[in-house]
């Protein structure tokens, strides 16, 4: 349920203040507040911000981009008419972005409840 609340939140908040920066932010608060694992968190983390960037990149491929996304990956070597490998390949990125931001926020949560008096 917590992956779902997260993906949730990730795309309602790039969606509609435009900014990539939510896949890291929305993990690494999800990572400091929870009591989860470091690991746990991570996988969370990444499963949440690589399934809202799949279906949000699936989402712009299927309705309009599908053009766009075949130049694209024919400028960048991926080859032509492989376009639909991208919003994969955006999958991918977004999950290796939260799942770090998660275990950033998972240590810092560690380190602060460590911390030496």
């Amino acid at each position: 349920m917590i992956i779902v609340i997260q993906a949730a939140l990730i795309i309602a908040l790039e969606l509609g203040l435009q900014s990539w920066l939510w896949v890291a932010g929305v993990p690494l608060a999800f990572g400091l507040a929870s009591g989860a694992s470091g690991s746990r968190a991570t996988w969370r983390g990444a499963i949440a911000g690589g399934a809202a960037w799949l279906v949000t990149a699936l989402y712009f491929y299927l309705t309009s981009a599908d053009i766009i996304a075949g130049r694209v990956a024919a400028m960048s070597g991926i080859g032509a008419g492989r376009g639909w490998l991208l919003p994969v390949l955006t999958g991918l990125v977004g999950a290796l972005v939260a799942g770090l931001a998660a275990f950033a926020g998972a240590s810092l949560r560690v380190v602060k409840r460590k911390r030496p008096e």
